[in-house]
Order: structure tokens, then sequence, then C-alpha cells
């Protein structure tokens, strides 16, 4: 809404954002006559954009500075309420962390949900801070790169830049965990193609494992006529 009545004219949310006084009403000043029509075009732009319900709440307000007040209570509350709320953010914001199941665009479109409310409450948060708390929430698998941006300096990095940075090595890091479970898969395939009976090396072991238990039988039987005739002698 804000930004709409800044479109139509900057001087037409002067007059939403500032208070003004008319001396007399009946016989307004030149000055005093132009903040009046720019008061009505921005309590017209409010209305349009009320539904009814929430009309009622300002229909009868002359002012548009009145009214936007009026409104940002019924919706943001008061500046307790208000209050309270960026105390709620702030806390969500300082114990941020990844979920185990979340992605990291997930994780950075949750993190700036949180920072933008706090940006509507009016409260300043630089892109270093959310890029610093972005950081610091990542998987340990990205700490080459963290160390790489922070020491590069993130005051002349948005947070969209960050983001884009690490979402280009894990893309690159994904091709490479895919290529080594290849390799894997190709080493797991040779030991069992190598391990089968028909293979020319399953079969030449096979042969010299026959070869050493006839090689072992034959010595067995040497001992055992070497014995007989040991025996047949004495």
């Amino acid at each position: 809404m804000t930004t709409y009545i800044k479109s139509i004219n900057r001087k037409i949310w002067k007059v939403v954002e500032t208070k003004f006084e008319i001396e007399d009403e009946e016989a307004p000043t030149a000055a005093e006559e132009l903040l009046l029509q720019n008061n009505d075009i921005a309590l017209s732009a409010i209305h349009d954009a009320l539904d009814e319900r929430t009309f009622e709440q300002i229909k009868n307000i002359e002012r548009a500075h009145e009214a936007w007040k009026k409104l940002e209570e019924s919706f943001e509350g008061t500046k307790a309420i208000k209050g309270a709320k960026a105390y709620i953010l702030k806390d969500k914001f300082a114990s941020f962390k990844m979920k185990e199941d979340e992605s990291v665009p997930d994780m950075f479109h949750r993190m700036e949900v949180i920072v933008n409310d706090l940006k509507a409450l009016g409260e300043k948060i630089e892109d270093k801070e959310f890029s610093n708390k972005f950081l610091r929430c990542l998987p340990s698998r990205f700490g080459t790169l963290v160390t790489i941006l922070v020491r590069s300096g993130l005051d002349t990095m948005t947070p969209n830049q960050i983001l884009g940075d690490i979402m280009t090595d894990d893309a690159y890091r994904d091709d490479d965990e895919k290529e080594a479970k290849r390799r894997r898969s190709m080493r797991r395939r040779r030991r069992v193609w190598h391990s089968r009976p028909h293979h020319p090396r399953a079969k030449l072991k096979k042969k010299h494992q026959v070869k050493k238990m006839n090689l072992g039988m034959m010595m067995m039987m040497r001992r055992w006529l070497s014995l007989s005739r040991d025996l047949g002698s004495s």
C-alpha cells in the first residue's frame, strides 16, 4: 500500500506520513489548499484498498494521516504490541537454525521472512548481519567456502549473492559425489564379476586350489608309504 501511494505522487505520501493542520478550514491558503487536495487523493487511495469491514473503522476520519495510524494499530498493534512482536522475532532470529530436512534455499527464505517482519516493525537488520547468521547456520560441509567468504569481506556482497555462491558450490559438490558413487559402483561390479565361477580369474583360482589340494594329498600318500615301509622293515 505504501508503494502504491508513493507511486501516485511523493507529495501524496507526505500527507499520509506527516500530520498537518489547517488554521482556517473555511478559508485555507493556497499552500493549505494543496495539502487538502493531496489529503483527499491519499484518503481515496486508502479507501479503495480496504474491504467493507475494515473501511468501517476509518470511514469518519477525514485526514489520511489519522486513517493510516488507525489502520497501523489495527493490523500491527499498538507500540507495546509492536515491541512484543519485535522481541519475539529477534529471539527467533538469534536462535535460528537450519532444520534437519531443510534445503539451503528454504532455510534462506525462512530467515528472510523473519528479517522482513522485523524491518516492517521498524527494526534495522543490516545485510552483513543477515549474511553472517546465514553462513553460521550452514552445514559443516560448507566450512571451507564459509571461511573464504568471511575472509573476503561480507560488506561487498548481498545476501542473495552469497546464496548464489553457496548453491554453485553445492552443485559442484553434488557432481563430485555422483562421480565418486559411480566409481564405487563400478568397482563393486568388477569384484562381483571376478568372483563368479565362469570368470577366467575365478577358474584360475579354482584350478590353483585343486592343484594345491592334489599336492597335499600326494604328500600325505608319500608319508604313509614311507611309514608303511619303515614298519615292514622292522
